[in-house]
């Protein structure tokens, strides 16, 4: 087992540093000077263009550049905005607000998912599951910043039950239609998977067997078939944590959460390409994170994983 451990901790390393790589080079790729948009797109003497050139590294290689960057990442020093506020105090302020979101779009996800997918799956081919199939094709098929603007407009603003925008002064009740949209792509894959599963775990030979034996129905769905199904649906619901915790740009900037993704959006908006690169490569290291520890717990669940 602590060999599985040591094995997936050094897996992280080359995934980490190739996910900063791609994304360093992108972002600072893009066209514009970073000398203005750091002096906010005044002009600079030549004096402060070569004192901010040599401060940020901007005239070395972009490799070097990479390696200045990662380095100070490792350490968790990912520079200052624009505004001179340290990017990983920026963070810490708006880091909690996107856990908090995610947590309660996971929470929504799960409990409808895996019930109602179970449900469709004890219940293959009746009308249950076909409605189920049809409701999650359809939510898959609308983008989320649809989903996001009409239930914001219906239920924020013609019907009032909450309020339309989140704001600084967020709280829970504040978070629950914005984690309802969240929620959606990721319930509809949820459903689909748990029901595909629980399925397919009805006719294996240790349910037959269960059966056979004159068990109970309730005590063979829940020992035997449930048990199985849920490893690949917790997997991907854990890993699912990872990439809403990473910042779900889309919904926190339609209801103006105070979340990181909302802060990366504002970042590029205002062209600041250093904070950009520093706030999504916080994301990567936390979705690495959350897929090792997804790894590991798939590895305690079934004890294949780490003995293949």
């Amino acid at each position: 087992m602590w060999w599985y451990v040591v094995k997936r901790l050094l897996q992280t390393i080359p995934v980490f540093l190739g996910a900063t790589l791609i994304i360093f080079f992108l972002l600072k790729l893009r066209p514009g000077d970073p000398i203005l948009n750091l002096a906010g797109n005044k002009p600079v003497s030549q004096e402060v263009r070569d004192a901010l050139a040599a401060q940020y590294h901007l005239d070395d290689p972009l490799l070097l550049q990479w390696v200045h960057f990662v380095k100070n990442a490792v350490t968790l020093d990912f520079g200052n905005t624009f505004a001179g506020q340290p990017v990983f105090e920026l963070i810490q302020q708006t880091f909690p607000v996107t856990v908090v979101l995610a947590l309660m779009a996971l929470a929504f996800d799960a409990i409808l998912g895996i019930g109602l997918g179970t449900i469709a799956g004890l219940r293959r081919n009746g009308w249950f599951d076909s409605s189920m199939l049809v409701v999650s094709l359809i939510l898959l098929s609308i983008p989320i910043f649809v989903v996001g603007f009409v239930m914001q407009l219906v239920f924020g603003v013609k019907l009032g039950w909450t309020t339309p925008t989140v704001g600084g002064d967020w709280n829970v009740g504040k978070l629950i239609l914005p984690a309802i949209v969240l929620a959606i792509a990721n319930f509809a894959y949820t459903l689909r998977l748990c029901r595909t599963s629980v399925a397919e775990n009805l006719t294996a030979d240790h349910v037959r067997t269960a059966r056979a034996k004159g068990l109970p129905e309730g005590q063979v769905v829940v020992k035997h078939v449930l048990r199985n199904s849920l490893v690949p649906v917790i997997t991907y619901i854990g890993i699912n944590l990872g990439s809403l915790m990473a910042g779900a740009i889309i919904t926190e900037t339609i209801f103006n959460i105070p979340g990181v993704g909302n802060a990366a959006y504002q970042a590029i908006i205002r062209g600041e390409t250093s904070t950009v690169v520093a706030i999504v490569t916080f994301m990567v290291m936390v979705y690495v994170f959350m897929s090792l520890i997804v790894d590991l717990l798939y590895a305690v669940l079934d004890p294949r994983i780490r003995y293949a």
